[in-house]
């Protein structure tokens, strides 16, 4: 078998129909210049004469509408199925743009609660400042120094501490 186009495309020719002169000439042209080909060709030839004389195959009566009913129903499949129909953008970017406002709205109803949470937190501290009495006078202030003179800090034991000293240093 060849892999020559030309020598392909008479083969092919000569399954459908018979061969011109100018085809047959092109053959002969063809088969002179490589002899190896000639007993694939005669095979070729042996085998579509035996095929042109079978009969045809029988066809239902039905088989036009058939053909058809099977063509509509790839062409509807293939509209079904086609991404450019002009409805991909539902299918791709609504279900995104969903879950993106599921994302914002979760966190825009955070935020409002985080300051919903700090006003309660300051109404309460307002109520409880509102409930103390009056701040002391600055008077009281001004006299802080003569109140702290009154009650002086008591000095350090000097003699207990020496004595607890020793009793450490005896017991060890």
């Amino acid at each position: 078998m060849s892999h020559d186009p030309v020598y392909n495309g008479l083969r092919e020719t000569s399954w459908r129909r018979e061969l011109t002169g100018a085809e047959q000439a092109e053959l002969g042209a063809y088969l002179a210049g490589h002899p190896e080909a000639q007993a694939d060709w005669e095979a070729e030839g042996v085998l579509n004469a035996g095929l042109h004389r079978l009969p045809g195959a029988p066809v239902s009566s039905n088989f036009t509408a058939r053909v058809l009913q099977a063509v509509e129903r790839e062409s509807a499949a293939a509209e079904r199925v086609s991404p450019g129909t002009g409805m991909w953008w539902w299918r791709v970017l609504v279900p995104r743009a969903a879950a993106a406002l599921i994302v914002i709205g979760a966190g825009w109803f955070g935020y409002l609660q985080h300051k919903a949470i700090q006003r309660e937190d300051l109404a309460k501290g307002l109520a409880v400042v509102a409930t103390v009495a009056s701040p002391p006078s600055a008077q009281v202030l001004e006299d802080f120094d003569a109140i702290s003179r009154l009650n002086p800090a008591r000095a350090a034991d000097e003699e207990l501490l020496a004595l607890n000293e020793e009793l450490l240093a005896l017991t060890q």
